[in-house]
């Protein structure tokens, strides 16, 4: 999810871009209790009636699952905040309580949308000044990633050197 606002003084953009998960904590505990009385309920009639295996396999397979609901969960916590002013472009990546910030000279920044290193990943939206560079909304989708990286182009474009002339 991208979302765009002006400072209360107007003289700088704000972009946020947040993970999309809509279940919240409660939720997904109800989701992963619900999932985990079933599928060894059944598994566990299996078992009774000699189909030993089936018990194994389903908990392997509940352990997989309730792993990669986790790691998704976890991901709607990251958040990207990236204000673009006059004279820097602040980036500030937060995941829970850790919090990272860079700052890039305004008159120097570029948004590129790189391909994918592979075939279905999807492309990377990065924002250089000088030398300095940072991969922005790695947790996106691909549509996500081209909406982010129209954003920030739009938001740097009137403090930038380069005013647009660079979309890669």
């Amino acid at each position: 999810m991208v979302l765009t606002s002006l400072s209360p003084d107007g003289s700088a953009v704000i972009i946020m871009a947040r993970g999309n998960f809509s279940l919240g904590a409660g939720g997904l505990i109800n989701l992963l209790l619900a999932l985990t009385v079933v599928t060894l309920g059944l598994a566990g009639l299996l078992a009774w009636q000699g189909f030993w295996p089936v018990l194994l396999i389903a908990v392997i397979q509940l352990v997989l699952v309730i792993w990669i609901l986790i790691r998704a969960w976890k991901r709607a916590w990251v958040s990207e905040v990236i204000i673009a002013g006059p004279e820097w472009v602040e980036v500030i990546w937060q995941r829970h309580k850790r919090k990272r910030q860079s700052q890039l000279e305004a008159a120097w920044a570029v948004v590129e949308l790189q391909p994918p290193e592979v075939a279905w990943y999807g492309p990377k939206v990065v924002l250089r000044s000088r030398r300095k560079s940072i991969e922005l909304g790695r947790f996106l989708t691909t549509d996500e990633k081209k909406q982010l990286a129209d954003h920030v182009r739009r938001a740097i474009r009137k403090h930038s050197a380069f005013q647009g002339a660079i979309n890669v």
